[in-house]
């Protein structure tokens, strides 16, 4: 039987550009098969993944007007922390056409962090984007060297 998490874990350290379905398999060390017990095909798959990591980036605790800008900090540290594992993940995040279901909490509460620090509810919105793109872009751009040379990126 596969665990959710080690499905997971095992789909999220292969590059999403190239990852099947048989790779993911042989990575778990069962039949193809068993796989889909658990996911249709490998958009699912795909799917699946984006999900769980948006839950597991997620604070526990929702921001207020106290504990917003602690709250946008530990979120942009769980996604350098958990993204930083999975090759290609954070590039996928940010050109990748997926969008589950699983993102909603996570977006109305990035909203929120950015409500509760005073920002207009219709400009919340324009600033979770930006901030989460952000975030993702870095590690994304950590992951993948730059064309403009080897020396990290300052700021």
């Amino acid at each position: 039987m596969i665990e959710l998490d080690a499905l997971v874990d095992a789909a999220a350290q292969l590059d999403p550009k190239t990852l099947t379905m048989s790779a993911v398999a042989r990575e778990l060390g069962v039949s193809t098969s068993a796989l889909y017990r658990w996911v249709a095909d490998r958009e699912a798959l795909l799917d699946l993944v984006s999900t769980t990591i948006a839950a597991r980036i997620l604070p526990g605790d929702r921001p207020t007007a106290s504990t917003w800008r602690s709250w946008l900090t530990q979120w942009a540290h769980n996604v350098r922390q958990e993204f930083g594992g999975m090759p290609g993940f954070a590039l996928r995040v940010l050109t990748g056409p997926h969008r589950p279901a699983g993102h909603d909490d996570l977006h109305r509460r990035g909203v929120d962090a950015f409500v509760a620090a005073g920002v207009e509810a219709d400009h919340a919105h324009q600033c979770w984007y930006a901030f989460a793109i952000a975030v993702v872009a870095w590690v994304a751009a950590e992951q993948n060297p730059s064309p403009l040379g080897p020396e990290p990126m300052r700021f």
